[in-house]
């Protein structure tokens, strides 16, 4: 059975939109309940969007007619929300964010009580038991439910990164108007670092607006106009992070993992001598890996899936060249922030810059990222012929690494194209198109 509402991570999309209204969480909450008979307390936590107000007391409304407690954690990042539930013994963790995409979007990400997010047989069998009435209720403010402090996630992150105190480098950070607006500066306040931030004033709508891992281009701007030694971009929900070093290059999460699992090899902590990517990963990353000894598998694209290969393959590290970095130490779960100190953790301890770290690493091969509006079904434009075709031969596209797939968080196709030659790159990346948007005409 296929999934009808959830995603590659969670349920998303256009908030008053189906199933993005509040009847229908109302009764994803019951549903919940039913499939899972053993929950007792949930927690919730939120991004900054202005309709997360309305998700969050939908979701009580309906977790209360089951007497499920709720308990809400307020506006957290999404990692954090998946420490607490964890840490806090909780039953459940919902998360309310549509992580990078715009303020007009919303949606949920739901973790057990592990800290781990649903498998796909969990989450269908949610959907198997959803019966939404699409009824009208009035939206309450929940004054009963209590709210929890984040102090014990602070505290971890303090004592375990408390000798970055030493590193007086310059460091901007924009948290994207979302979720760490508040929290990053006061921690990196804590642990005394020297830091500029940048968009921290949300007000419901500008969230991810400009700013933030999605706009490498800002960030690369800001290090730069500060003069600072690194720049550091959190995503909305910040589950993701991105970097830009001294000179306004960005480091996206291939550096990253090359950084992190060179790190963790030469203080014998890489377990099974494994790192987990995603089949996006830049095919200079993996000659990288290759030369270095160190053995690496692809997953499909998605955090959930490098999570489920990293647990399969005993693996402590993964990620993704979007920004998710996963550590097993972390409850598998992408964390920006934690993931921003182990970058200035290495930095400080070699006394170096971070292009010095990136210059000892790859050069990447010219990748080409696309995203295509799928006017038909996405699905149907990768099952028809002229597609299957084109990707079965193999002649022309020696070399090359296509990967063509459906988002599983927007109703887009996602085409990446990678290989040695630009010109052939380029050439496929077009042949693709066109063939797309013929099947969309037709």
């Amino acid at each position: 059975m296929k999934k009808k509402y959830f995603g590659t991570d969670g349920i998303r999309g256009k908030y008053g939109e189906f199933p993005i209204i509040n009847s229908f969480f109302l009764d994803l909450a019951i549903s919940i309940k039913n499939t899972q008979t053993n929950i007792k307390n949930v927690i919730i936590g939120k991004d900054t969007r202005e309709s997360c107000n309305e998700i969050e007391s939908a979701l009580i409304t309906g977790f209360n007619e089951q007497s499920v407690k709720c308990d809400s954690s307020g506006i957290v990042s999404t990692p954090i929300l998946c420490f607490m539930t964890k840490n806090y013994n909780y039953d459940l963790g919902i998360m309310i964010s549509a992580s990078h995409n715009t303020f007009s979007d919303n949606g949920i990400k739901i973790f057990k009580k592990n800290g781990e997010k649903l498998t796909d047989e969990e989450e269908i069998n949610i959907e198997k038991n959803l019966n939404f009435r699409d009824i009208n209720f009035s939206i309450k403010n929940h004054k009963d439910h209590s709210q929890v402090s984040i102090e014990n996630y602070e505290k971890f992150l303090i004592e375990k990164f408390s000798e970055l105190s030493s590193y007086r480098n310059r460091i901007v950070i924009d948290c994207a108007n979302g979720s760490l607006s508040q929290i990053a500066p006061k921690i990196f306040g804590k642990l005394g670092l020297n830091f500029i931030k940048y968009a921290c004033e949300p007000n419901g709508k500008n969230i991810n607006k400009n700013c933030g891992a999605t706009f490498s281009d800002r960030l690369s701007k800001l290090t730069l106009s500060t003069d600072s030694a690194v720049g550091i971009s959190f995503d909305g929900d910040a589950d993701r992070v991105l970097f830009s070093d001294e000179n306004g290059d960005i480091i996206d999460g291939d550096y990253i993992l090359a950084i992190l699992s060179k790190n963790l090899k030469l203080n014998n902590l890489l377990e099974n001598n494994l790192v987990v990517t995603t089949k996006m990963a830049n095919l200079g990353l993996r000659h990288y890996l290759d030369e270095n000894n160190i053995n690496y598998l692809l997953s499909n694209v998605g955090d959930r899936y490098v999570i489920e290969m990293m647990k399969q393959y005993g693996a402590c590290i993964g990620g993704e060249q979007s920004g998710h970095i996963i550590f097993s130490e972390n409850s598998f779960c992408g964390d920006g922030l934690f993931t921003a100190l182990q970058i200035l953790e290495i930095l400080n301890k070699y006394k170096c810059k971070l292009s010095e770290l990136c210059n000892d690493l790859f050069i990447k091969v010219p990748q080409r990222l696309i995203n295509l509006k799928a006017i038909k079904n996405p699905n149907q434009i990768l099952e028809n012929f002229k597609i299957k075709d084109y990707l079965s031969n193999k002649e022309e596209k020696k070399d090359c690494d296509i990967l063509l797939r459906k988002s599983g968080t927007e109703n887009l196709l996602r085409l990446m194209v990678q290989s040695n030659n630009k010109e052939n790159t380029d050439k496929i990346v077009r042949d693709l198109i066109n063939i797309i948007e013929e099947i969309n005409e037709n």
